[in-house]
This record gives C-alpha cells, structure tokens and sequence, in this order.
C-alpha cells in the first residue's frame, strides 16, 4: 500500500537495503518495513552449501579419468558477494537476476581448475590413488583462491569420492593386476614349495651329516679298538721277545753248564780210565788165578751160586742134570752170608 512492504529474513540470510546505491542497514535475519519506491534489497544466504561435482580429466600420460566429489562452501563475506553477484530479490521475494545460481558455476570451476592442475602432473596409476593428497591440495589451494575471495566465499571442506578410469582402461587395469595377482599366486606357490625343498634338503643335509658323524664316530671306534689290539699285540710282542731272551739266556747258561758237566764227566773219565789204566798194568802181572779170587770175593751169595752153577756146566766137571731145591739154595745163601 503507497509502495511501504515488509520483509523478514530467517537466519541463514543477509539482508542488505540499499538506497541511492548506499547501504543503510544489513544484517542476518532482519525485519523491517521498506518502500519499494526508494529501497532495493539483496538477499544473500550464508548458510553452507554442498556441491557435488564430476570433472572428466586427462593425466599426464593422456588417459581419461573420472573424478567425483564434493565441496562445501558458504559465503562469509555477504557485501563483497552483492558486489560481484546480483542478489537483488523483488517485493516476492524472487531474485532478479539467476546470479544467485550462477555461484555454484563459478565454485565448481574453481574446483575444476585447481584438480585438472594438480592431476595433469600425475600418470595414470599415481593418479588413481591420489584422492588423499588432492583432498589437502585442493583445501590448500581453494583457500587462497583470488576468485573466490573476490566473491565473498569460503571453502569448508573438499571431498574426493571416487577416481576412476574410462571403461576400457579399467579392464586393462584388472588384467594386468589380476596377471600380477595370478603371478604373485603362483610366484607364492613356488616360494612355498622351494622352501619346502629347501627345508627338505636341510633334513637331508642334517640326517647325511648325523650319518657321517656316526660312521665318522664308529671309524674312530674301529681305530680306536685297532689300536687297542695294536698295542695288546705290541706288549704280547715285547713279552714274547723278553721271553724269548730269557729262554736263550736260560739255554746259554744250559748250554754252559751242559759243557762245563761234560768237560768235568770228561775230566772224571780220564781220570777212571786213568785209574783203570793203573790197575790193568798191576792185574798184568797178577796170574789167572788170583784175579779170579780177588773177583769172587767180591761177590754177592748170588752170584757166587750162579758162578758155581756156571762152571757145572763147563770143562770136565759138566754135570748132564741138577736139581736144586729152593730149600737147599736158601740154605746156600745163608751160609755164604754168614
């Protein structure tokens, strides 16, 4: 009515009035009443903002990949945003202008600037797992953006949720890794089983040096036992050599009292036959007779019989047959040893 409205703003939105291109209130969540005629108001939200975006890149080795995302971002200097951007709302309450959504084009190409730098410097691969230090670079790089400072935004928070590659490079991409993974596997088997023979072939190395040890063990045994008999046969050898010494010692002094008995027997004999000598030169001269009678009386009864029996059967006294009985002949002895 007469060009006087009211307007009231909720919390989330600056509202400036302007009149004669001077600024003579603002604030967040203001009410007031207005002319139309004389005052034109901008509306500008400083609530936080989340912008999802999906860029379609090329790395530094020309390979297509697609980055997905998204930025909050609020305006937190509002009279430096009704500069740049024309926020102006009608009596409806209706922009003016699409300037309001034009800001979310000029956040998102800032963000899409700041990615295609950074990723252009990356390969592929490096690129894929780069979402981690994109994050911080864009962080980084947005909060000193000259563009969106110049636009009154500041950025909260950046986040990357997903990098791909195109289709085609992802097969590839998972058939080289499930060729690695399959040679891995296999490389893993082969580790596995070489060491198994490796620990197969130090058993073996361990049981054939326990074998040598004991053969070694039973060789020193064998020598030692060898030894043993060695020296046995030694000692029997030296016993025997002693003993054999001792025997030829023995038949030394044998044979010199052998020969010193026969020297003496020797000696002995000469003088009996010396002695005999003598005696032969005395019954020389001594008749038949004599010699006779010296030699019986010398005689035993026995003999003395059995030379009486004898000359009975000799000369002219032969007698044809005799017959003694034992009476009388012990009678004989009797007498003659009487």
């Amino acid at each position: 009515m007469f060009g006087l409205n009211f307007i009231k703003a909720d919390s989330s939105t600056h509202l400036i009035q302007f009149q004669k291109g001077q600024v003579v209130r603002q604030g967040i969540g203001m009410s007031f009443y207005y002319s139309s005629f004389t005052s034109t108001l901008a509306a500008v939200p400083v609530s936080s903002k989340e912008l999802p975006f999906v860029f379609l890149l090329q790395t530094s080795d020309f390979q297509q990949v697609t980055i997905q995302g998204q930025v909050t971002y609020c305006i937190s200097t509002p009279e430096q945003a009704a500069k740049m951007l024309n926020f102006t709302i009608k009596s409806s309450g209706r922009y003016v202008s699409d300037d309001p959504q034009k800001l979310d084009d000029r956040v998102q190409r800032s963000v899409q600037v700041a990615v295609r730098d950074r990723l252009q410097q990356q390969p592929l691969r490096e690129a894929l797992v780069f979402a981690p230090e994109l994050i911080q670079y864009l962080k980084t790089q947005l909060a000193s953006s000259e563009v969106l400072e110049a636009l009154g935004v500041s950025v909260l928070d950046v986040a990357i949720t997903a990098i791909s590659p195109s289709p085609e490079t992802a097969k590839a991409l998972e058939a080289e890794v499930r060729e690695q993974l399959l040679k891995e596997s296999d490389d893993a088997i082969y580790i596995r089983r070489l060491s198994s023979i490796e620990q197969e072939k130090a058993v073996k190395e361990k049981e054939l040096a326990t074998e040598v040890a004991i053969q070694r063990k039973k060789q020193e045994i064998e020598e030692t036992k060898i030894e043993a008999q060695r020296m046995v046969l030694q000692k029997k050898y030296v016993l025997n050599e002693e003993k054999i010494k001792a025997e030829i010692a023995e038949e030394q002094q044998r044979q010199a009292l052998v020969q010193l008995t026969s020297e003496n027997e020797r000696a002995l004999a000469d003088v009996a036959a010396y002695g005999i000598e003598k005696r032969m030169k005395v019954y020389e001269s001594v008749g038949p007779e004599i010699l006779k009678a010296l030699a019986m009386s010398s005689m035993r009864p026995e003999q003395l019989i059995a030379q009486v029996f004898e000359n009975l059967t000799q000369g002219e006294n032969k007698v044809g047959n005799l017959n003694i009985s034992p009476e009388l002949l012990n009678s004989l002895i009797r007498q003659e040893a009487s």
